[in-house]
């Protein structure tokens, strides 16, 4: 399995994994936003930007060509940096294909001198949340109803 920044052409893969991925565990409030969120054209725009205080880079887990995961994350001047999103193909699952994309990210974090990286997770995704943990990162608040109502976020940290 080889990690690599993601290209344009990845769009639609990473689109498909990212979708399956959230309609997982949030099911029924999965709407036209998420599912623009994750379009291809927002994909490419957004996955490897610069901006005046920060970076955003995304990286791809790929074998044999076929994509199985994808991970997004920041880096700010401030030295605090953010996991964005992660998505791996349902067929991928226990293979250790987030495990390799979160490493990709640390190195990225590393090399731009974060001191501290925060997320959240939806607090019913319990995969998610376990991930997460098992990558170090600890809770450190709660947001009720935080992005869509009925769907509850836990505020992750960890320090590099």
């Amino acid at each position: 399995m080889k990690i690599r920044k993601f290209k344009s052409k990845d769009g639609k893969e990473v689109s498909k994994i990212m979708i399956a991925a959230f309609k997982s565990f949030l099911g029924d409030k999965f709407d036209r936003l998420d599912l623009k969120s994750f379009s291809p054209q927002v994909l490419k725009k957004i996955s490897n930007t610069e901006s005046y205080d920060g970076e955003v880079v995304s990286y791809v887990a790929e074998e044999k060509g076929k994509i199985l995961g994808y991970i997004r994350g920041s880096a700010h001047m401030n030295g605090l940096g953010s996991s964005e999103v992660v998505g791996v193909d349902t067929s991928s699952f226990h293979k250790g294909v987030g495990t390799k994309l979160m490493k990709k990210l640390e190195k990225f974090w590393k090399s731009k001198k974060q001191r501290k990286i925060s997320t959240c997770v939806s607090a019913h995704n319990k995969r998610a949340l376990i991930y997460y943990l098992k990558n170090g990162f600890i809770p450190e608040g709660y947001r009720k109803d935080h992005f869509k109502v009925g769907v509850d976020e836990i505020i992750l940290g960890r320090f590099l």
